[in-house]
């Protein structure tokens, strides 16, 4: 794989400037025009394809490509509802950025903080790989600590291995319908 020539924290400026601007015009888009606004820059920014292996472990090695296709698409949509529903409007919170840091297995770490008007802080840290010549996020660590890519798989692995691929698509598929009509 090509050495990424990019800045490792650029696709966590892109994600955070987009959330605030759609936080900004929240009430306004909507929540389909939220998606519809964050849709391509997630899209750009995370690696789902990496995110839907490391979310299933060695259980993803049991799908055909075809089926991880489908399910790293589900699992897209479903992010992506996901930020639309949490990032609905704008109260003076902004984003700081750290400086990367070098991790284990080539990645790196872009510390974040989500600062509320009252100050508040919370760690919103992205696990990053080089992914097409670029820097991707691969995990979300909330708080420095709490990884989504583990709390995604104490939901997902159990399921999958009870019900196959096409009832966590379906899950998947559900809960993105639901954020959907809140």
């Amino acid at each position: 794989m090509a050495r990424a020539e990019s800045d490792p924290a650029q696709p966590v400026h892109l994600l955070c400037d987009t959330l605030i601007a759609v936080m900004k015009q929240g009430a306004q888009l909507g929540f389909q025009g939220r998606e519809n606004k964050l849709r391509p820059v997630i899209d750009s920014v995370y690696d789902m394809d990496a995110v839907t292996q490391n979310t299933l472990g060695l259980a993803a090695k049991k799908l055909s490509p075809e089926e991880t296709s489908q399910l790293a698409d589900a699992y897209s949509h479903f992010s992506v509802a996901t930020y639309a529903d949490q990032f609905r409007a704008w109260d003076g919170e902004r984003f700081e950025i750290d400086a990367p840091r070098a991790q284990a297995n080539g990645t790196m770490l872009v510390p974040s903080w989500i600062i509320g008007k009252d100050g508040s802080r919370t760690a919103i840290d992205y696990v990053m790989h080089e992914s097409n010549g670029g820097w991707r996020i691969i995990d979300v660590l909330f708080q420095g600590s709490v990884s989504q890519v583990a709390v995604r798989r104490s939901e997902f692995v159990p399921l999958f291995r009870q019900s196959g691929v096409g009832a966590l698509i379906a899950v998947l598929d559900g809960k993105s319908q639901a954020l959907e009509k809140k």
